[in-house]
C-alpha cells in the first residue's frame, strides 16, 4: 500500500457535540431533520449541541463568515486565506449547509442568514456583491440547502424558494436566468436537497420531485435532457441526497436507491448504468435500487462519492477516492462497491463533501478525513492526508502530545481530549516522525 506523508497533525477540538441528524455537503434531505453537518467544496459547517454554528476551511470567498489570519495552499499549490481550527461564527443555530464558496444558515427564530461568494446571486440579497459577515435574507424558514451555487428553503407554509444559479434550470422556475433574490417556485414541500446544479424536493405524500442538470441523468427521469420545471421521478421516499452528478433516495422500506453519473462507481453497483456517455461513461437515467447488508437511515451523496448509516450504526462508502475521502484502507483511485469503513460503530451523521468526508459518532466523537490542504480536517495543520479513521486505542485523556511513527507503523489517533469536549480523531498511514505539542 502506498504511503503519504502525514505532518504536524494533531488536534482536539473544545466543542461540545450532540448531533441528532445526518447531513451532507449537498445535504440530505428529509422531513424536520435539522442539517447540523455540511462539508462543503473547500470548507465543513458544524452546528454544535448548543446551537454555535463553527466553520473551518477555505476562506477564499469569505465562507466561513469570520476573520481568519492563517494561509495555505489548495490543492492546486495557489496560496489562499484558510482556517485549519474551527472558528466561532454565531449562535442560535439550527441548520446549516455549505456551497461551493459560500454558506447559509438558518437560526432558530426561522431567520436565514447566507455569507461568501456571491456571483450567481446565491447570498440571496439581491446583489452579486460577496459578503465576508452573515447577511439576514428570509423569515419564516424552516429548512435550508445549498447546492453548489444555489440555494433552496422551505418556509414554515410549506412553500419552496430558490435563488442563485440558474444556468440548468435548477431553481425551478421555467427559465434559465439567475437570480439574486429568493422566489417561490413550489408548495406543499416537505424536504429539500439541492446538488451542484440540479435540486430535489420530497412534498408530504412522500413523492420526490427533481428539476436541473440531467447531463448524467441525475435527474432520475430516464432522460438526459436538463429541465427547468419539477417533475416526478419517484414515490414513497423518505430522504433524498441530490449530489455533484448523481443522486441518492431512501425509501419508506429502508431501501437504497441511486441514479447518475457511476463514473467514478458512486452508485455502488460495480460501476454499471443502463446508458453511457459519449466518453463511454456509465450513466444511470432511471433509479436504481442497491442491496445493502440492512436497513439505510443516512445518506449523503457527494459530488463524487457516497456515504451511507445503516441501522446498526456502520459507515459504508463507495465511489471517487483520489483524496482517500472514502476512509478505507486502500489507495485505489475509484470504489465501485459498497465498503464498510473500519473502526467506525455508531455512527450518528454524516457529511461529503468533493474532497473530504466527515462522520460523528453516537458518543460524540468527530472524525474527518480527506485532504488536509485547506484546512479541510479542522485538525490544526494544512499539508497532507488523513486516510483512514481509527477509532480504537485512543491516547491517554491527559495526554497532551502525539507520536507520529516510522513509515512501518499501524495507523493511530493523532488527538484527544477528554471531558466535556468532543474526541476528534484524524488518522493517516504516517511516514514521519516528529513529537508535536497539541
Amino acid at each position: 500500500m502506498r504511503l503519504r506523508t502525514l505532518a504536524s497533525i494533531a488536534a482536539a477540538l473544545l466543542l461540545p457535540v450532540l448531533l441528532s441528524s445526518p447531513a451532507s455537503a449537498y445535504d440530505m434531505g428529509a422531513p424536520d431533520t435539522p442539517v447540523r453537518l455540511s462539508a462543503g467544496l473547500s470548507h465543513t459547517a458544524f452546528v454544535d449541541q448548543e446551537g454555535v454554528l463553527w466553520t473551518w476551511g477555505s476562506n477564499q470567498s469569505g465562507q466561513l463568515g469570520a476573520e481568519t489570519q492563517e494561509t495555505g495552499t489548495d490543492l492546486e499549490g495557489t496560496v489562499i486565506p484558510l482556517s485549519s481550527r474551527p472558528l466561532q461564527v454565531m449562535e442560535d443555530v439550527a441548520s446549516v449547509s455549505a456551497g461551493a464558496d459560500f454558506t447559509v444558515a438558518l437560526k432558530t427564530d426561522g431567520t436565514l442568514w447566507a455569507w461568501g461568494g456571491n456571483d450567481y446571486g446565491q447570498l440571496g440579497n439581491g446583489s452579486t456583491t460577496p459578503s465576508d459577515l452573515p447577511i439576514c435574507v428570509l423569515d419564516q424558514v424552516t429548512a435550508v440547502s445549498a447546492g453548489d451555487y444555489h440555494v433552496a428553503a422551505l418556509r414554515a407554509d410549506g412553500s419552496l424558494w430558490t435563488w442563485g444559479d440558474n444556468l440548468y434550470g435548477q431553481l425551478g422556475d421555467g427559465t434559465l436566468e439567475s437570480r439574486s433574490a429568493p422566489a417561490k417556485v413550489l408548495d406543499q414541500a416537505a424536504a429539500v436537497s439541492a446538488g451542484a446544479g440540479s435540486t430535489a424536493a420530497l412534498l408530504g405524500d412522500q413523492t420526490l420531485w427533481t428539476w436541473g442538470d440531467n447531463l448524467f441523468g441525475q435527474l432520475g427521469d430516464g432522460t438526459r435532457a436538463s429541465r427547468s420545471t419539477p417533475a416526478k421521478v419517484l414515490d414513497q421516499v423518505t430522504a433524498v441526497s441530490m449530489g455533484g452528478y448523481h443522486a441518492a433516495a431512501l425509501r419508506a422500506d429502508g431501501t437504497l436507491w441511486l441514479w447518475g453519473s457511476n463514473i467514478d462507481g458512486q452508485l455502488g453497483n460495480g460501476g454499471q448504468g443502463n446508458t453511457t456517455d459519449q466518453t463511454g461513461a456509465q450513466l444511470q437515467t432511471l433509479p436504481l435500487s442497491l442491496s445493502t447488508t440492512g436497513p439505510v437511515t443516512a445518506v449523503s451523496a457527494g459530488t463524487s462519492h457516497t456515504a451511507v448509516i445503516l441501522a446498526d450504526g456502520s459507515l459504508w462508502t463507495w465511489g471517487r477516492n483520489d483524496t482517500q475521502q472514502l476512509g478505507l484502507d486502500q489507495t485505489a483511485p475509484t470504489v465501485s462497491l459498497p465498503a464498510q469503513v473500519p473502526a467506525v460503530t455508531q455512527a450518528a451523521a454524516v457529511g461529503t463533501g468533493t474532497y473530504q468526508t466527515v462522520c460523528l459518532l453516537s458518543d460524540d466523537t468527530l472524525f474527518s478525513w480527506g485532504p488536509q490542504a485547506m484546512g479541510l480536517l479542522g485538525g490544526g495543520a494544512v499539508e497532507t492526508l488523513a486516510e483512514v479513521p481509527k477509532a480504537e486505542a485512543a491516547a491517554p485523556a491527559e495526554a497532551t502530545q502525539v507520536t507520529f511513527q516510522e513509515e512501518t507503523a499501524a495507523w493511530v489517533p493523532l488527538a484527544i481530549l477528554a471531558g466535556s469536549a468532543i474526541l476528534l480523531v484524524l488518522a493517516g498511514c504516517l511516514s514521519r516522525k516528529e513529537r508535536v505539542g497539541v
